[in-house]
């Protein structure tokens, strides 16, 4: 036999239950934002014991060559004994395998690498250009070397010059060392005289520990050193003075 309750009992009742699961709700809603700090304390803390890998920034391993002038003090025209020439530089031609930034090793006749983290910091062709610019215009029968002519009437004379090789060699047997080869038309400006000099130099003498690219960079600038010299001898000594000067 059931018994149902009075109508104000089950009201009664009803209410309490409401009450209860409000208070029920407001106590959750109260916790859900102490879990949450909760939860973000502990992976601060993780992250603190870790070091934070995600966070950390990468550093980039690349690094980035300059060759450099060997000239010294460009000799003043009142203390030069010859006469010195204008000379400009044609735009540069490179081997297509140099025309990128990578450091090329040749590691056998037929082979080659790119390093993967040694670069040049500019165009191979300019930065060569910059530095034979430099050389040349230290020697004793040069006055001004001019970047990028073409046919420039003022010149004396015009130079146009073909990078055969500009890398590292590795060597499996023996010493590691450089490799350099350059060639060059030189001509001269506002003459009837279509006579062009050639010329060219090479080097693949110098030492190198196979290693250091900041060595190999110093090697290539003293090898386009020597090739600047050879340039300048290929251009005419006249004195000033034909029987007052003593040549070197």
């Amino acid at each position: 036999m059931q018994f149902s309750l009075p109508i104000k009992a089950r009201n009664f009742e009803v209410l309490r239950t409401f009450s209860a699961g409000s208070s029920s709700s407001r106590t959750d809603r109260k916790l859900i934002p102490h879990q949450l700090f909760i939860l973000l304390l502990g992976a601060l803390a993780f992250c603190a014991l870790s070091g934070c890998a995600l966070l950390q920034s990468h550093s980039d391993p690349t690094r980035f060559y300059v060759l450099t002038s060997q000239t010294k003090q460009p000799i003043c025209a009142t203390e030069n004994e010859f006469k010195q020439w204008k000379v400009g530089l044609r735009p540069m031609k490179l081997s297509a395998y140099l025309r990128n930034r990578s450091i090329v090793i040749r590691t056998g006749t037929n082979q080659i690498q790119f390093a993967d983290f040694d670069r040049w910091a500019e165009p191979l062709d300019q930065g060569i250009s910059r530095v034979i610019k430099e050389d040349l215009s230290s020697a004793r029968n040069v006055e001004s070397v001019a970047m990028n002519s073409r046919g420039d009437d003022t010149l004396d004379y015009e130079v146009a010059i073909r990078v055969l090789a500009f890398e590292g060699m590795r060597a499996e047997q023996g010493k590691n060392s450089i490799h350099f080869a350059v060639t060059w038309e030189a001509r001269a400006v506002g003459t009837n005289s279509t006579a062009i000099k050639h010329g060219g130099f090479a080097d693949d003498a110098a030492d190198w520990d196979g290693k250091n690219y900041g060595q190999l960079a110093a090697q290539l600038s003293k090898a386009i050193a020597d090739a600047s010299k050879t340039l300048a001898a290929d251009l005419p000594m006249e004195a000033k003075n034909p029987g007052k000067t003593n040549a070197e």
